[in-house]
């Protein structure tokens, strides 16, 4: 037996070695060459180098993410027109360019060009990527793809070169996500959309998109449990779920209890300076009403020539009947003082007084001062569930 595996083991080492290098990571490396400009006959624009820049970066971007089937090689960010002259490569014949990867240390080789097509509004990019299996030194896939000049920018660069490069090297669309709970059934959501139920306390989702979801399990007699995860193209998203009773849910209490205001005071709410100030307004218009009319009737009964002095003891005739009316005038007159002083004075008791009791109130409440309760009832819940007491404050 131990004869038998010794020579087991050389036939895989030699296999090791006839195959090509070890990698580290359990992926093999891949070297990424930048895109090179072709020139068409009219000559190239610095959008079309900006261009080329921005999709080798996001192809590059790609195979670190790490949710592919490559690795980025060490020292494989070079670009391709630059190793081409350094390697003596006329054309991009698959051995030379197989030198190219061994170089880099790579196993797997990307590369291409870009073209611009076209113009004005009609102009588009060509471009064309190929994967080299440096090994083999023969072309693994290629894709010619169109993009049009608007989509070209950084953002847009990076969905396109997602889509290339997991046409190139046959990733998988999506992850999948491996959920495990401490119960035997219950319905998972992802985004609110129900994927299936647990069995035997799992289930798997396929096909998951990649970013960032939102994973919920709701079970009868459980609570809802909710968490965030992130899914990767290619990638086995494992999680754990921790069920909890609704029973063992600990109840405590809020720290706000129900309050009665109120309840044991007598102080009436009734504002008792309204009907008062209403009242006097409406004595006040009669009093001064009547010592206008009093006036008007000294006026017309006093004597041509007489005038308010000449009312003296022992007048008769006309003149004491306008001195009768001029001495009602005066009593009206005083009257409707006094009360538009009880006006003015019910006024402030009835509604300047009791807002600037409400305006304090506020400004208290406002800067955290609690009024104080008179009647305070706060319910206790037992953490178990067994029972609740109310506890009175006053």
């Amino acid at each position: 037996m131990t004869r038998v595996l010794s020579s087991a083991c050389v036939v895989l080492l030699l296999l090791g070695f006839a195959g090509g290098r070890a990698w580290a990571g359990g992926k093999p490396p891949i070297a990424i060459l930048g895109l090179e400009v072709y020139d068409n006959g009219g000559g190239i624009d610095p959008e079309t180098t900006k261009a080329a820049k921005e999709l080798t970066a996001a192809l590059r971007d790609r195979a670190r993410a790490g949710t592919g089937p490559f690795a980025p090689a060490t020292s494989g960010d070079k670009e391709l027109i630059d190793e081409k002259l350094l390697n003596n490569c006329d054309s991009e014949a698959p051995p030379c360019m197989a030198a190219i990867g061994t170089e880099l240390g790579a196993e797997v080789l990307m590369y291409g060009k870009i073209e611009k097509s076209g113009q004005g509004a009609s102009a588009i990019y060509k471009v064309s990527i190929k994967l080299l299996n440096v090994n083999r030194k023969q072309l693994a896939s290629s894709t010619v793809e169109t993009l049009p000049l608007a989509e070209s920018n950084s953002v847009r660069a990076q969905a396109h070169a997602k889509a290339w490069y997991a046409k190139l090297v046959g990733s998988t669309a999506g992850g999948t996500v491996l959920v495990k709970a401490n119960i035997d059934r219950g319905t998972v959501m992802l985004d609110d959309d129900p994927k299936g139920n647990l069995t035997s306390g799992t289930l798997t989702i396929s096909g998951v998109a990649e970013g960032r979801h939102t994973l919920a399990i709701e079970a009868k007699d459980f609570q809802r449990y909710e968490t965030s995860i992130t899914v990767r193209n290619g990638e086995t998203v494992p999680h754990t779920a921790t069920m909890v009773e609704m029973s063992k849910k600990p109840l405590t209490p809020t720290g706000d209890p129900l309050t009665v205001e109120g309840t044991v005071t007598t102080k009436s709410k009734t504002n008792i300076w309204k009907p008062i100030f209403f009242a006097t307004v409406v004595l006040d218009a009669g009093a001064g009403a009547y010592s206008i009319y009093e006036w008007k009737k000294a006026k017309d009964a006093a004597p041509p020539g007489s005038s308010d002095s000449d009312c003296k003891s022992g007048v008769t005739g006309a003149l004491k009947t306008a001195c009768d009316h001029h001495r009602n005038e005066i009593i009206g007159a005083v009257v409707s003082g006094v009360l538009g002083a009880a006006v003015i004075g019910s006024f402030v008791m009835a509604y300047v007084r009791d807002t600037g009791r409400d305006d304090k109130a506020e400004t208290k409440a406002a800067l955290g001062h609690r009024k104080r309760r008179q009647l305070a009832v706060t319910p206790i819940v037992t953490p178990d569930g067994g029972g609740a007491t109310l506890r009175f404050d006053w």
